[in-house]
Parts: C-alpha cells; sequence; structure tokens
C-alpha cells in the first residue's frame, strides 16, 4: 500500500514544536484515509474528517479497541495486553457495556454538580495562593494543581498520596518526553506505584465504606455484577491519567488560545456567561488528545481505501475539529461558535465518561481565574510536550496581575 503523498506525522519533534495543521489538513483534503508507513510497526490507516472519525467510533464490531488497545504502538507482552483490556477505554461490547453501566453510576449530571463547592473551593485556593506569588509556571501551579486535588477528593486519596499521584500521572501518559520520563522503567515504575495505592485504597473502602467514589464504585451493582479489585485497580488508573493530564492540557492549551485572541479573552472577561461557550472552542481548537487507535476486524472499505483485516487505524482529532465541511471557517478563534460538534471527548460508546466533569472543572478554572486576575502576562514561550499522542504543556512561566 502507499499513497502519493509523503505526510510523517510520527515524529514528536514535529509536535514538541506546533502541531502540524497544515499536514493534516493537507491530508483531509487530498487523502482523508491514508496509508502512514511507521518505522516501528506495520503502518497504520491515518483517518482525518469528522465523518469518518464518526463512524470507526461507532462501530465497535468493526473497528476494536479491544484487540490491540488505543495506542499505536502494538503491545508484545501477552499479560501486557490483558491487563490493559482491563480498562474500560480498552473494551468492545459486551464488556465495555457493562463496565461502564457500574463507573457511570458515579458519574451521573446530579453527582458531578454537587462537587461544584468542592471544585470551586480548590480553585479559589490554587488562584489566590498563584496571585501571591505573582510570577509562576501556569501548568504546576494552577492547571495542573486542581483536576488531580479533585480526583483526590472524590475517590477518598490522602492528601501525602494525591500529590505523589500527580507526579506519577505524567510519566505514565507523557512517557515520548524524556524529561517526563528519563528512563525506560520510569513508566512501568509509576503504574506499579499507582495499583499499589489503588490497591491500598479499595481494601480501606472495603473494610470501613466511606461517602467517596471509591466505596460507590466498589458496592455498585450492574447486571447482577459488581467491580473486581483488579478492574478498580485499572480504572484508577485510568482516572488518575485521564482525569488528570488531559483537564491540565485543556486548561493550559485553552489560556494559550485566549491569550492568542485577546478579543476573545475580552469578551469573557465582560461577560462570564460566555465562559461555557469559550470552554468547547477551546476544547476543539486544542483537543486535549491528537489521536486514538481502533483495529479493523474485517475488510472494510472506506472512501476508496481497503482497509485490511487487523490493520490499524488512527483517528486524528485535531484534523476532525478544524474539517471544513463541518465549521465554518475553522481555523477561527471564536467563542461564540455554534453549533460546535468537536471530538475532542470522542464520540459513540467510547464518549469520555468524566466529559461534564472536565466541562465543570474547566469552567469553574476560568470563572475564578478572571475573578482573581486583571491582566495575565507571558514571560516566556509555553514549552511543548514532545508527544505526539498528547497536546500538552511542561511549562507556561506568565505573570498574574491580581484585580
Amino acid at each position: 500500500m502507499s499513497d502519493q503523498l509523503h505526510v510523517d506525522l510520527l515524529p514528536q519533534s514535529i509536535w514538541e514544536e506546533a502541531v502540524p495543521y497544515e499536514a493534516l489538513a493537507q491530508l483531509r483534503r487530498e487523502a482523508p484515509v491514508y496509508w502512514h508507513e511507521e518505522p516501528d510497526g506495520p503502518g497504520f490507516w491515518a483517518i482525518t474528517r469528522h465523518a469518518d472519525i464518526k463512524q470507526i467510533s461507532k462501530d465497535p464490531g468493526r473497528f476494536s479497541s479491544h484487540e490491540a488497545g488505543v495506542s499505536r504502538l502494538d503491545l508484545t507482552e501477552p499479560m501486557e495486553l490483558a491487563a490493559y483490556r482491563q480498562v474500560v477505554i480498552a473494551m468492545d461490547p459486551p464488556e465495555h457495556g457493562q463496565l461502564r453501566g457500574l463507573i457511570s453510576k458515579a458519574f451521573t449530571p446530579r453527582a458531578i454538580n454537587g462537587l461544584e463547592p468542592a471544585i470551586r473551593e480548590i480553585a479559589q485556593k490554587a488562584i489566590r495562593a498563584a496571585v501571591e506569588r505573582r510570577e509562576v509556571d501556569f501548568v504546576q501551579e494552577y492547571a495542573a494543581a486542581i483536576p488531580m486535588h479533585v480526583i483526590s477528593e472524590m475517590m477518598g486519596v490522602p492528601e501525602d498520596k494525591s500529590l505523589r499521584l500527580a507526579e506519577m500521572s505524567s510519566a505514565l501518559i507523557d512517557d515520548q518526553d524524556p524529561e517526563i520520563a528519563p528512563t525506560a522503567d520510569s513508566r512501568q515504575n509509576a503504574q506499579i506505584e499507582t495499583l499499589t495505592i489503588a490497591m491500598e485504597l479499595a481494601q480501606r473502602e472495603l473494610a470501613d465504606p466511606g461517602d467517596n467514589l471509591t466505596a460507590r464504585l466498589l458496592q455498585a451493582e450492574f447486571e447482577g455484577r459488581r467491580l473486581t479489585e483488579g478492574e478498580f485497580g485499572m480504572f484508577f488508573l485510568f482516572l488518575i491519567v485521564a482525569g488528570n493530564e488531559t483537564t491540565r492540557t485543556a486548561m493550559t492549551g485553552g489560556l494559550i488560545t485566549l491569550l492568542d485572541h485577546p478579543d476573545q479573552l475580552a469578551a469573557i472577561h465582560n461577560d462570564p456567561s460566555l465562559i461555557p461557550r469559550a470552554v468547547e472552542e477551546t476544547l476543539r481548537y486544542w483537543p486535549p488528545i491528537h489521536h486514538f487507535r481502533r483495529t479493523a476486524m474485517c475488510d472494510v472499505e472506506l472512501r476508496g481505501r481497503q482497509i485490511r483485516k487487523g490493520d490499524k487505524a488512527l483517528m486524528w482529532y485535531p484534523a476532525a475539529n478544524r474539517d471544513e465541511s463541518v465549521f465554518d471557517d475553522p481555523d477561527r478563534f471564536d467563542i461564540r461558535r455554534t453549533p460546535n460538534d468537536h471530538l475532542s471527548f470522542g464520540f459513540g460508546e467510547h464518549f469520555c465518561l468524566g466529559a461534564s466533569l472536565a466541562r465543570l472543572e474547566l469552567r469553574v478554572m476560568y470563572e475564578e481565574l478572571l475573578r482573581h486576575v486583571s491582566e495575565i502576562v507571558p514571560l516566556a514561550k509555553p514549552r511543548r510536550l514532545r508527544s505526539n499522542l498528547i497536546n500538552g504543556i511542561k511549562e507556561m512561566r506568565v505573570e498574574l496581575r491580581p484585580k
């Protein structure tokens, strides 16, 4: 298989500089189902159209998350793949529906809305401390401080363990960057330590249930079954990564985008009721995840291309979120954009379980930031994560001028 185009989306150095929107747009226009060679695997199909990503996402019978997981690289160790398949994001029906049914009981709108006072208190504490220091790394001292505290409070994690989990979550998912994960064992060690904390937490809550998400998850029943400790451990691992890293990334990327568009930032300063729509537009404009994978379970034809059974299909969300057939003037950042059918939370049965929580956290974080800060002055160019998976920022030095 070959294509006349020669686009390479894999080098981390490209994404460390900026999202390659021109290359993604070229694929979307000229080869939306593009066979992409890879030096460390058999190659994959790069999917860049909004409609195609939706179609693949809602068809687990033909495009599986379970078969080989959602990461580009193949897991060669059977035990590693078996463990990965216990994570809800790497399941297909019917197992996916059963586990999601158990977990979703803790993510109802009522349950999430009830968290707002606690989230606001955490955000207020973080922004007051940051404003007092004036010159801060926005990533670590505000954006990263909130989601991990929220998750820890939800799950009943002790404060000392929460600080440690914040460190390990980066090593678990940002391991393409040698600054984050300097050795080959960094990710594995972080995974072992995180699972150990999860098991200790589960045993404590089984023996003496408290008023937290861990206890409710372990007690919940769906279709006559409960979570096993192993399933809880893998979900905890997933939640620590997904709930912390992606929200931190969305918050930081959103602020960078707003600073790059001062008229839009001024608009939400003047009218905070625009913040929910600003959250959606920053998610579209700066999706936290670059891609997820599916594996073809049979031969499939898509836009005239023959996808063979066993082929990898990578869905590129930054490309879909700027699809001209869906979004008017897609490269324009517009906090009043409506409708806004972005795919930053995925689509179909794997639509992000924590989307409501992420939206709430982002709204509260922006509200408290604007309430306490009159001006945000960049002090240095933000340092991007070296990763073709996570659209992250490692450091963002700013001065926060208080009101």
